[in-house]
This record gives C-alpha cells, structure tokens and sequence, in this order.
C-alpha cells in the first residue's frame, strides 16, 4: 500500500508552466550547469559545496523579494471526508477526531486505526495511547527492506540489523495486523523470514504471529510462499532440542527474562552473578509453547502451498512436543506448567513455584480443558499467587523468592514485577479459556483483568507504558529516561480487538464472541481492516445511541451485512482485496554517518542531529527526541540538505515538521519553504498557514531528476525558529532486472559508496568499493515470480588475483562468484540462483582486504 497522502501540496497546470519557466531562467544565472546537468560547484561524490550553499542563501533572498513573480505552489488537497482501505469505504458513526485529539501524528492515526466506543473511559483512553505508542516504534529501514518496529524508541547496544530485536515481535505483529497499511507488517516479517534480522537471540512466536495475522489479511498467498523461509527459521533452533526430553531448552535471561526464579534456585547465596542472572538451561512452558504454535503454523503454511510431506511432518512435531509438555512439565501436586532445569536434574523434576510463563500456553490452544484451565483461572484471580492490584505478577506472591533481591544498577529482574509483556500473554491465555468454556471465568473476570492492565498503564494520570511495573505500588520499576518511554514490548489494543470484542479472525468468515460485562449495553468498533476490507461493529441494547436498531449491527465497507439481538455472530466477507504495491523512501538512511543518503545542514542545535531528520525514525516528543532544528541559528533560513548517492527522479518531499510552541518552546512551522534540487529552484511554499504541525507534510512537484534535495526554511520571527522529526522521499521501487550497488544496504569497516570516472552505470559513477572479507552488499526487495535465475555481477578487480563472493539468497547460502582481474575495466560475471515468490533479499558476503574490488550492478534474469 502506498503512503497515505498526508497534508497534500499540489501545483496547477498553470503554475507549474509558470514556475519551470521562471525558476529556470533565475538558476541558470546564479548556478551555473555543466553538460550532465550537475552544477559547477558541486563535487563529483554529490555533497554540496560551501559556496552551493552560499548561492542558496543568496537565491533564497531574491526569490524572496520576487515572491510575487513566482507563482507558488500552494493548492491544498485535503483529506478525504469518507474513509477508504483501497477500495473500502468504511463507516462514520463514531468521533474520529476527539479520541486523538491530544496526540502528534494525527494522520496516520486517521487512516490507519480501528476507532472504538465503550463505556470504560480507562480501557478506551489507554486503547487510543497504545497506538501511538506503536507509531513511535515504527522504523522505516531501507527500500526495499521497508519497516521495522523498534522495542525502545532510542537505539541500544545489544539489538541486531536496524535495531531490531526478536523478543517481541510476536506482540508486535499481532498489534500491527490491525493497522490499514498492510505493509508495516509485511516488511517486519520478511525482515526476519528473508531478512538479516535475527531470530535466535531471544525465544519468540514469530511464525504463529505470521499465521494468525495471514486471517486477518486474508493474504494466504503472502503466508504460502514463504514457507521455505519458515521452515529455515524453525530449524534455528535445532540446536536446544533435547531429544530425551523431548522438549527445547534456553537460558532465562535469553526468554527475555533475567534474574527470574530458576536464577535464584541455581545460586541461592548469590555467589555467582551471571548464573543467578541469566539462570541455567532451563525447559520453559512458554519456550515450547511457541515452538508448539511456530511448528502449526508452518503446518497450516504447507496445507495452503499443497505441500502435504510438511504439514504432516509439522503437525506431528507440534503434536509430539505438546505432549511432552503435559508429560514433562505439567506438576499434579502444583496443578501448573513448571519450568525444569536442565543441568544436574535427570529425573527432570520441575521446580517448586509457579512462574507466570506457565498461563502462556493457552493462548496458543495448549491445555484448554478443565484439568489444566481452572487452576489457572484461580491462580490469575489469588491474592498469594498472581493477583495484585497492577498484576498479575511474574512469579507467585507466596514464593520465598518473590521480589528478592535486585541489583540497584539493574534494570530488571522477573521474580514478581508486573511485566506488560506477560500481562499481554497472560491476558490472551483468559480470553482463550473464557471461549473453551471449560472453567467457571466470566466475562466481568476478564473485564476486570483488563481493566488491571490499563490501571497499570498510567503515569502522571495519563496513560503511559515503560518496562516493568512494581505489582503492589502506582509505579514504573523500570522506566529509564530517553529510554523506556512508550516502551513496545507487549499488546493491548490486539487484546481488545479480540478479546473484549471477541473478533475472531478464521479464513472466509469473521466471528464475532465479545468478552464485555453484562451491564453493557453498549460497545462499538469501527473501521476495523479484515481481509481487505473495513468492518465495523455496533451494539446497541436499547437501538438509540447509534440508531441502527437494538442489538448487533454489522457493517463492511459501508453497507449494513448484518443485524440481530444477540451479541455473537458468524459473518461470510467478501473475497481479500488486494493492496497495491508499496513505494519506497530512498530518502531513508539507518546507518548515519557513513552511510547514503548524505545529511548536512547550514545550522544544526547542539543537541540535534541533521542525521536524525532521515533515520527512519519518526515521533514529535520532546524526549525522547529524534529531530533536526535550527534552534538557536543566528540565520533567519537555514537549509536541510539530503544527498542520494546517485541522481534520482523524485516528485514529492514530505516533511514532517516539528513544532513545540505549544509546549512552551520555541520551534514552529516556518514561514515559508523552498526546495532545490541539481537544477535549481524546484518549488516555493510561501503559504505554510495550513503546514500541520507535528504530522507529515506531502509537498508533491513535476518529477526532477536530482542528486539532492536542499530545503531551505524561513522562521517566521528572531524568536522562534524551524525542526524536522523526518524528511522522505517515496518513490516507486526499483522495477529490475537491473540494481545498483550503490542503492545497496552496506556493512564492512570499509565497505562503502565511492566514484569510479570508469563506470558508466549511472550519471556520477556511483559504485560500490572497499570490499574487504567482512563485507556484505544487500540488495532488498528484489521481486519475483520464483525460480531459477540468472544472477549477473558487473564488476572491477584492480588486483592480480581472483577474490570470491559468496551468494546469499533470503540467509541461505546458494553459490559464489570468482571475480577475476579486470585491470580496473567493469566486467560481469554469471551464476544462476533460485530466488522465492515475492521480495528476495540477495546478498554478496566477502572481498579482499589487500585488492582494490568495486561493484557496480547487479541483474537477475
């Protein structure tokens, strides 16, 4: 699905005739051209020079004076009154704008989420906040490569490619599956199924998240092809399998739980600190629980691709290690799933004390009868075992080790803190049970849990989410300044969705089984995407508050498909409609400095980074803060300068601007912008009255062929002055066959773009050079049909020995190629790859670090 168009800037015919000729005719004065378009003063490698930006400046102040000869580009498209999801129309029976009212971002809240309506006012206002606590962990990465979503808003040390970390991108895929952009998902997943994300470092669900969300897309042909990739990811873990066991092992801290209860039982006088912190091997339910759920949805993703060997083979994986898990983990005289630990115990005893991982296999459909369900209703609900007033908590409360002793320098510890991570788990696990119908839980319980949950999620009365929660007290545990705000590592609104309204996604109908206290007479969610549609529904007890008539109503894209008195129902959906090809940001850059597309900047705040104007990262908050600005700038213009490593065709820039005014600050919308490019002026916005701060602004122009984009604000008083959250560019991807290295994704100590007089691939020589052993040259997004295919490497080798490449395709190593001596000609070298269905990501591992090795295209035919 393309970007949404934000707040839309758009010339007429007219203006733009007006516009070419006269900013035309005024750049060839001030910037002289040469033949290839390129001006005088700008370097061969693309950075503009010191006395580019001097004649930007000087071009600013004379435009400036003849602003009325410019014709300015300041037709406004507005946003669309109806709804639409492609092709949908949703409904409009709720207040789209009060709910949002308080929150930056507001397009994209607009044209992506599921709006609801219930009488619980703290479930409803936290509902609202948590989906903009997804947005700021939204990342664009690279084109081709696409979105991510980040655990913390500011980088950490420990997280692998883009700053991704796999703990819980289960949750996160569940909760993004409710976004109307489709793609915000589909790039996360492929980041790890074909990507260089890494899906060892911690336990996770990714391939049953996949699956479930596969119907709510109803995108079976996205699951499908993908199985290959899936099945790869499974047999990571082959490694912690224990066969006498028959169950897979991993140390605590790497379930994303450190200083947890086999920790404690493993160094009780705390003698040894790495011990007591990551724990032992330890079997763990929910470790096997996801790996029950990943082994049936790979069976699920065979049964779609026809592949009968594998679904068989999967299923019976699943079947086999759910088993295990009754045989082996489940303790009579506890009535729970029990972790064991796995050093020095082989009659493999369970240990004594339940830990809340063991709720976490009903939510994947493990143990849903009454022998296993009810002692788990009742410990959720005891005051000695899980229940506290901002619970449930990580380890039963009645456990000696409970809430033992934390490090004063250590952020966390899961020894009986309130964790929205397991809380989402754990809540999931209920809704699960109340739907078996094999325990006494009603739905007053369930509210009440939930309820807990966004009791929990507040700060300063407002609603709020960090790392850990103390269970017993109206306090963060682990709220780390500039770093755990809005801290994405668990669900709630994919919680509400299915939980408290009881949408349940199934593969041509949707189901309908809310989960609300009797009294309610009342409840509404609208515009919900499903299948590549827009639902929406409405109960209405009495048939007054939304005039559709007492009882159920349901609606899909706009028109009334349903009506009842009862609350459930079971309705058949149209075929999936399919979404239309992303565009891509080439304007994106997570690596910084070092990396393409190039950031600088006349005047940059001290405490700002022009780099941060074009990392992917996207939020309006004061802190924690990803911004460029000019605060403090003796200028009364400066100018944000993106730099591509080879010229690209661009019809648009969008800004989104930051604005803190309202905050008591001193950064707001400018006064008016220009846009230059290699040619010159591109186009003036002398009319910002209608900017929207704090959002995305879509300026769009006749397409320019250009090696940069300069945008040069004007504050609007001496006391106030201009900042950019992100810049980007979107443009159509790359059809193929043909890529250019120097639009790849880069990593090596030395591996970077350099300017080769020599190549002709593009206009300024752009190539890939310093190709040593530790590189790897990733190009993302390479669509096919799948199959058998000509690889072919255009290539430079100075040296006088052959270097070989290895060829990765989606991570799989597949063959390599010999590049020979080319005495610094490009020569091409052949070799035939079989890429997957849909987007590949291809990847050219090694070089040499004494020979002088540069790449320049690569094609697959």
């Amino acid at each position: 699905m393309a970007p949404q168009s934000y707040q839309t800037f758009v010339p007429n015919s007219s203006s733009s005739e007006k516009l070419g000729d006269k900013s035309i005719h005024q750049v060839d004065i001030l910037l002289p051209h040469t033949s290839n378009k390129y001006p005088l003063g700008k370097r061969r490698n693309g950075l503009p020079s010191e006395s580019d930006y001097f004649l930007l400046k000087l071009f600013a102040c004379i435009s400036t004076i003849g602003a009325l000869l410019i014709f300015i580009y300041d037709a406004i498209t507005q946003p669309s009154s109806c709804l639409r999801h492609q092709h949908a129309t949703g409904t409009a029976f709720l207040d789209h704008e009060g709910p949002i009212s308080s929150f930056a971002g507001k397009t994209f809240l607009r044209d992506n989420i599921p709006f609801i309506d219930i009488p619980d006012s703290l479930i409803q206002d936290v509902y609202y906040y948590r989906w903009t606590s997804l947005q700021r962990n939204i990342r664009y990465t690279t084109p081709g490569t696409g979105y991510m979503f980040t655990e913390f808003v500011q980088p950490v040390g420990y997280a692998k490619a883009f700053g991704s970390i796999d703990a819980a991108a289960g949750h996160q895929i569940d909760e993004a599956r409710w976004l109307r952009d489709t793609s915000f998902a589909d790039d996360y997943i492929q980041l790890y199924t074909r990507g260089p994300a890494d899906s060892l470092q911690y336990t996770q669900w990714i391939l049953d998240a996949m699956g479930r969300r596969a119907l709510v897309t109803g995108d079976n042909h996205f699951l499908s092809a993908q199985l290959d990739d899936m099945v790869r990811v499974w047999h990571e873990w082959d490694g912690v399998f224990d066969e006498y066991a028959g169950l897979y092992y991993y140390q605590p801290m790497w379930d994303a739980q450190e200083l947890s209860l086999p920790g404690f039982v493993s160094d009780p006088n705390n003698t040894d600190w790495i011990l007591r912190r990551d724990g032992p091997d330890t079997f763990r339910p929910n470790h096997n629980a996801y790996m029950v759920a990943n082994a049936r949805a790979i069976a699920a993703a065979a049964s779609l691709a026809r592949d009968g060997f594998r679904e068989v083979k999967f299923t019976k994986l699943a079947d086999d290690l759910e088993s295990s898990m009754y045989q082996r983990m489940w303790a009579p005289e506890q009535q729970f799933f029990m972790d064991i630990i796995r050093p020095g115990n082989p009659n493999l005893t369970p240990l004594t004390g339940r830990e809340q991982v063991g709720l976490f296999p009903y939510r994947f459909n493990i143990g849903l009868n009454k022998t296993y369900t009810q002692p788990a209703v009742d410990s959720m609900f005891d005051p000695n075992i899980f229940g506290a007033p901002y619970g449930p908590t990580t380890l039963e409360i009645q456990n000696p080790w409970f809430m033992n002793m934390r490090p004063n320098e250590y952020c966390c510890y899961w020894n009986g803190m309130s964790w929205p991570f397991s809380t989402s788990h754990t809540l999931k696990s209920l809704a699960a049970i109340y739907h078996s119908g094999t325990t006494n839980v009603t739905a007053e319980q369930y509210f009440e849990y939930l309820q807990m949950y966004a009791r929990t999620q507040q700060k300063n009365g407002h609603p709020y989410v960090a790392e850990s929660h103390y269970p017993f007290n109206d306090s963060w545990s682990a709220d780390g300044w500039n770093h755990s705000e809005h801290y994405d590592h668990s669900t709630n609104n994919d919680d509400v969705i299915t939980g408290l309204f009881g949408i349940l996604p199934q593969d041509d109908t949707l189901k309908i089984s809310p989960i609300v206290p009797k009294n309610w007479t009342y409840f509404a969610l609208e515009n919900l995407p499903y299948h590549g549609h827009l639902v929406t529904v409405l109960y209405d007890e009495h048939g007054t508050k939304y005039n559709t008539g007492a009882g159920l109503t349901v609606f899909v894209d706009g028109e009334k498909v349903h009506h009842s008195a009862d609350k459930t129902a079971s309705i058949p959906v149209p075929p999936q409609v399919v979404t239309a090809n992303a565009l891509v940001n080439i304007a994106a850059n997570p690596v910084g400095l070092g990396g393409y597309p190039l950031a600088d900047a006349t005047y940059t705040n001290a405490g700002d980074f022009q780099y941060k104007a074009i990392d992917g990262v996207l939020f309006y908050d004061d802190i924690p803060d990803n911004r460029w600005t000019n605060y403090g700038s003796p200028n009364m213009n400066d100018t944000l300068t993106i730099t591509f490593a080879r010229p690209r065709n661009v019809s648009s820039v969008t800004l989104a601007l930051y604005s803190d005014l309202a905050r008591g600050g001193g950064i707001d919308l400018p006064a008016s912008v220009e846009i230059y490019g290699s040619d010159g002026l591109i186009t003036t916005l002398h009319e910002t009255s209608k900017l929207l701060p704090n959002d995305r602004n879509e300026v769009r122009f006749q397409q320019v062929e250009t090696l940069f984009l300069a945008v040069n604000f004007y504050r609007k008083s001496p006391k106030v002055f201009v900042g950019v959250c992100e810049l980007e560019v979107w443009t159509p991807p790359v059809p193929g066959p043909n890529y250019y290295a120097a639009d790849a994704y880069l990593t090596g100590q030395k591996t970077s773009v350099t300017f080769d007089n020599s190549s002709t691939a593009t206009a300024n020589g752009a190539v890939v050079g310093g190709l040593g052993s530790d590189s790897n040259v990733a190009f993302s997004g390479i669509v096919s049909d799948g199959g058998r295919t000509t690889l072919t490497l255009s290539y430079s080798n100075s040296g006088d020995k052959t270097v070989g490449l290895g060829v990765e395709v989606n991570q799989v190593p597949q063959t390599s190629l010999n590049l020979h001596p080319s005495k610094g000609k490009y020569v091409t070298v052949t070799a035939n790859v079989t890429l997957a269905v849909g987007k590949n990501y291809v990847s050219l591992k090694g070089g040499s670090d004494s020979m002088d090795l540069r790449l320049e295209t690569l094609s697959l035919i």
